[in-house]
């Protein structure tokens, strides 16, 4: 293997840092990791949480290498294939940096790279053009230097995963395609021999943790949790869901982003095939923290046809006794830009992006006698402003069309935050109903028992209640049928006997009373016994009587019955 110089791969991921300690031998020294506390809603503590992740990965590390070089990614990466016609070569930076003032959205607010590569059928030359906000930059390399370390290049994560690609699968021909899953965005990269498409597509794992946080109301760090420990992609057709509701939410939740970022890989390839000429991908690839959750291999696999494998960072580099090769054992798809950002030391790596040694090269660059004459030159083109003013505007138009379609995101997940409250609201007041509802039964009854002690004359006592369902107009068919179920009380008892003529005087005066009470209603005799007279006398002392009567929810007028008895 090729020698080179012993610097530190830095990777400074969404959620976590990754450091290589690449020796000139070709093999791993060190590697160590430490995580970083990541939540989309909290961008204001960015440096101390950086510096402090820095630091604990540094303290795991049997070196003393200091001197580093910088793997960026994210959203934030901006990358752009540039056509140019062939010319002589003393004129290709000066044609690529008017492209790149063009291309480049707020070209004086970052930092800007670029890589050529080998020429097309046409005859054409292409050049790609990475860059990076000029303060996300600055800060996280101020965030490394606090930490201590040298910061000595700054790479972009997706040179550094087609430099670890290029590495450890030379063998590979035809088209292929490469998906680093990340936090905050994913990489799309199609190979195809020298040809190169990079795209950025702002989706990746922490889109999923953001759907289970509102879909479950927990904070995003526990959803977190939740994600690692119970999460995988729904292999989705007839796959019965896992015994786990919690599995079972969470694989739903996470096959929604997985089949929304398939969408923008589709998208993807078909510009590749269609704008660079490229063929359709042969295999995949999958890398980053994003593939390690559950079936993503086999999600991919079935929706793009193709085989998909893992993607191998260590697939032809070794490590050195000591080095603690176990710390990449369950998430090693994730370490393909670090050790990306290492073998970009290399004597001659495919791609050689270095945006801190091209922040002054463009500096002096803007001054220089030939950046004056041909400012000059452009100056005196006036014909052509209202072509330049139009171009202004389209990249204004895109910036707003980016910032709209942001807000459409974030009102998307307030939405699903909203129906999810809605929804433990709806459940509350559903629990709070049925308490209701049984408090009033509960007192529904001691309220019967007391309407009957009232109503209840002297020389009658009762000696049965029975409660039972029943509806009004219960001759009809059910599709006629109009009152509700009403429940019907039956009152057994008995009464004493004095004379023939006052007998059931006592019987009367209890339906009437009940009747009039309200708590009853359509108080009816079903039996009453008489006297039995032999030889013109009884020995009878008491009667026996059964009643029945409806006992509604509610009283006559409509209201609802009191919550408690009456006063006896």
């Amino acid at each position: 293997m090729a020698s080179f110089s012993r610097t530190l791969s830095v990777d400074l991921g969404a959620t976590a840092v990754r450091i290589v300690d690449l020796g000139p031998d070709g093999v791993i020294h060190g590697i160590s990791l430490a995580e970083v506390a990541y939540d989309p809603a909290k961008t204001s503590d960015f440096f101390p949480l950086y510096a402090e992740a820095i630091g604990n990965a540094l303290r795991q590390l049997p070196g003393k290498t200091r001197n580093c070089r910088l793997s960026l990614g994210g959203p934030a990466v901006f990358s752009r294939i540039l056509k140019l016609p062939v010319s002589d070569a003393s004129k290709v930076a000066s044609m690529i940096g008017f492209e790149a003032q063009q291309a480049v959205p707020a070209i004086e607010q970052a930092l800007w790279d670029y890589q050529l590569l080998p020429s097309t059928q046409t005859g054409e030359l292409e050049a790609l053009i990475l860059a990076m906000k000029k303060d996300t930059v600055q800060e996280l390399s101020a965030a490394a230097s606090s930490a201590g370390l040298k910061v000595a290049g700054v790479t972009l994560a997706p040179v550094a995963l087609l430099n670890s690609f290029f590495f450890n699968y030379p063998q590979v021909e035809g088209s292929s395609l490469i998906l680093e899953i990340g936090a905050r965005a994913t990489t799309v990269l199609l190979v195809e021999g020298g040809r190169v498409f990079i795209r950025i597509v702002p989706l990746g794992g922490g889109a999923v943790t953001q759907a289970v946080a509102t879909d479950m109301q927990e904070s995003f760090a526990g959803a977190e949790l939740l994600k690692k420990a119970e999460g995988f992609v729904h292999p989705g057709g007839a796959y019965e869901d896992p015994p786990n509701p919690n599995a079972a939410r969470i694989s739903k939740l996470a096959r929604g982003v997985m089949t929304r970022l398939h969408s923008e890989v589709e998208r993807s390839i078909t510009f590749f095939r269609s704008q660079q000429g490229g063929g359709k991908p042969q295999q995949a690839w999958i890398a980053g923290g994003g593939a390690a959750m559950g079936y993503t291999d086999l999600f991919f696999r079935e929706k793009l046809r193709i085989p998909v494998e893992f993607f191998q960072p260590f697939r032809r580099i070794g490590f050195v006794s000591g080095a603690n090769p176990q710390v990449v054992a369950r998430d090693f798809p994730a370490w393909a830009a670090a050790v990306g950002g290492g073998l970009q030391g290399l004597a001659d790596p495919p791609f050689r992006i270095n945006l801190a040694a091209a922040k002054e090269g463009q500096a002096s660059a803007s001054g220089s006698p030939a950046a004056v004459a041909v400012l000059a030159i452009f100056g005196g083109l006036l014909l052509f402003l209202p072509g330049l003013h139009g171009f202004w505007q389209a990249q204004l138009a895109q910036k707003t069309l980016e910032d709209k379609t942001q807000m459409v995101a974030d009102a998307e997940a307030a939405l699903q935050k909203l129906e999810a409250e809605n929804k433990n609201f709806q459940l509350a007041v559903q629990r709070e109903e049925e308490a209701a509802k049984l408090e009033a039964e509960r007192f529904r009854w001691l309220g019967l028992l007391a309407e009957l002690k009232r109503c209840s004359p002297p020389r009658l006592w009762i000696t049965g209640l029975k409660v039972s369902q029943a509806t009004a107009e219960t001759d009809k068919p059910a599709a006629a049928q109009t009152a509700p179920a009403v429940p019907m009380v039956e009152i057994t008892g008995m009464f004493e006997t004095l004379a023939e003529t006052t007998d059931f005087k006592p019987v009367d005066k209890f339906i009437s009373a009940l009747s009039e009470g309200g708590v009853l209603r359509n108080v009816s005799v079903l039996e009453r016994e008489t006297r039995k007279i032999v030889d013109g006398k009884t020995d009878q002392v008491a009667l026996k009587f059964r009643m029945q009567a409806e006992w509604p929810m509610t009283d006559p007028t409509g209201s609802a019955p009191p919550a408690r008895p009456p006063a006896p």
